[in-house]
């Protein structure tokens, strides 16, 4: 069976996760920050002395920041609203995920005690991320975003299949609520998993309707791939969904 989405549903997913490219992106960004200490700049600002330092290499910078930096502002990593002190940019709390990020890449392979260290770090990083997410939720701008269907059904199913999330875009977007799509999984799992979905021009939805979704809460230490289209909750995320409402 074939199910058309409109773009109005599944537009509602930012085009970057914090990858570990994209770490090591906001690592540099953060440093030449920091080198710029108390220089009054805007966003736009930090785009273009990006650019002029080709910070990324043969990446775009320009284009790179504006994919990742509205998701650190939503999770209020960073604030680059009006002007600012460029060494003010990053928040407590996202000056916490980047010297983790940093720390990370630093460790070599003669550190002593180079598991315990690496374990440390990716939890601090994890602990982070939930944070920024539990932000997120708590502003009312991003309330109807994307990703929390996707953790309520996960709240739900444990397993969920990505097609499952696509679904219930489907039912909201022809005026049922999340439960009524619940209520229908349970019913027809089966068939629903098998249902390929399409977009207003016919053509097969790609998945990145989910895919950047997915990759922040495996990233965040939320989720764990099962298949290419099953994600398993993981159990200490119990904590987490303990500070937010769904």
């Amino acid at each position: 069976m074939n199910v058309n989405l409109s773009v109005e549903s599944y537009r509602g997913a930012d085009g970057s996760s914090l990858s570990p490219v994209r770490c090591s992106q906001m690592v540099k960004v953060y440093e030449m920050l920091e080198t710029m200490g108390n220089d009054v700049i805007s966003y736009v600002d930090i785009q273009e002395e990006a650019a002029r330092r080709k910070l990324f290499g043969n990446t775009k910078a320009k284009n790179a920041i504006r994919t990742f930096f509205p998701l650190l502002k939503k999770l209020d990593f960073v604030n680059y609203d009006g002007v600012f002190a460029a060494n003010k940019c990053f928040t407590e709390l996202g000056t916490q995920f980047v010297l983790a990020c940093r720390a990370l890449k630093n460790v070599a392979d003669d550190t002593p005690h180079k598991d315990k260290i690496i374990s440390k770090l990716k939890s601090i990083k994890r602990n982070a991320q939930q944070k920024g997410l539990v932000n997120m939720k708590n502003d009312p701008e991003w309330s109807s975003h994307n990703m929390w269907i996707a953790l309520k059904l996960l709240k739900r199913f444990k397993i969920l299949h990505w097609k499952e999330f696509l679904y219930t875009l489907h039912c909201i977007e022809n005026g049922e609520t999340i439960e009524d799509a619940i209520r229908k999984i349970e019913a027809d799992k089966k068939n629903i998993d098998n249902i390929v979905f399409l977009n207003e021009a016919n053509n097969v939805l790609p998945n990145t309707c989910y895919s950047y979704i997915r990759s922040f809460l495996e990233e965040a230490g939320l989720i764990t791939k099962v298949s290419p289209l099953e994600s398993k909750l993981l159990d200490d995320s119990d904590v987490f969904f303990s500070q937010i409402e769904l």
